[in-house]
């Protein structure tokens, strides 16, 4: 992936990295270091505050990792769902584990030591989504220098172009090159293009992020419309 295509948009971990660090307080990483059944919170804690005063663990220890993948699954919108919190709250927390551990994914001590970054992807989107433009536009920076900072692997590769490319479309962020360079990153074997959301854990957040842009009134460009269909096949409205 080429940089130039990005620099409209200012790529950058640090303003997300900011706002979630200034918006999750001491209760909230504490109900995180208990995500775990309750097992270690004191070395879960600890770590977490190391995060929130600025460090990027590498390597990272199972102290944080095992909470903050828990708390990734979290689904705030769900009031029975456990462990997380609910409503604003619960997104903010959500947000704050996810971009954590795609922060810290980049670094080469903890190369290979991660999964599921289609999961983590899907859940940072949506909650910063949820939480207003400014919070979506720090998305947007931040995974745009996550996909241009380190070589990702043939299977995290699409899932951050789609997520670049639909998160864009939809703060009006996108330029025509953009869009047909992400596609091209998306599309880059020859496997059916909706074989990328039927893998993932998470696959139906996928399909419902695409399917709200093609409904939005005013609908994506022709190619990226094309696109979007293409992911969710031929049965995109009911899929």
């Amino acid at each position: 992936m080429a940089a130039p295509i990005f620099e409209h948009l200012d790529p950058a971990d640090g303003p997300l990295l900011q706002l979630v660090r200034q918006h999750v307080d001491d209760l909230m990483l504490r109900e995180i270091a208990e995500a775990d059944y309750g097992f270690d919170v004191d070395g879960h804690l600890k770590a977490l505050k190391e995060i929130k005063a600025g460090a990027i663990p590498a390597p990272m220890q199972w102290e944080p990792r095992e909470v903050l993948e828990l708390i990734r699954w979290s689904e705030p919108e769900d009031p029975n769902w456990s462990p997380g919190s609910t409503g604003e709250r619960g997104h903010w927390m959500r947000l704050f584990v996810c971009a954590i551990l795609l922060r810290a994914a980049a670094e080469p001590e903890n190369d290979g030591y991660f999964d599921g970054d289609d999961s983590t992807i899907i859940q940072l989107v949506d909650s910063a989504m949820k939480l207003g433009n400014e919070i979506s536009i720090a998305a947007l920076q931040f995974l745009c220098w996550r996909m241009d900072h380190r070589t990702l692997t043939e299977w995290d590769r699409p899932y951050f172009a789609i997520a670049i490319l639909m998160l864009a479309v939809s703060l009006d962020k996108s330029t025509q090159p953009m869009e047909d360079d992400l596609i091209v990153v998306a599309i880059n074997d020859e496997t059916a293009l909706s074989r990328l959301f039927r893998m993932s854990m998470m696959s139906k957040s996928w399909k419902a992020l695409a399917r709200s842009l093609l409904t939005k009134p005013s609908q994506p460009s022709s190619n990226v419309t094309d696109f979007l269909k293409g992911l969710l096949g031929d049965g995109w409205m009911a899929s």
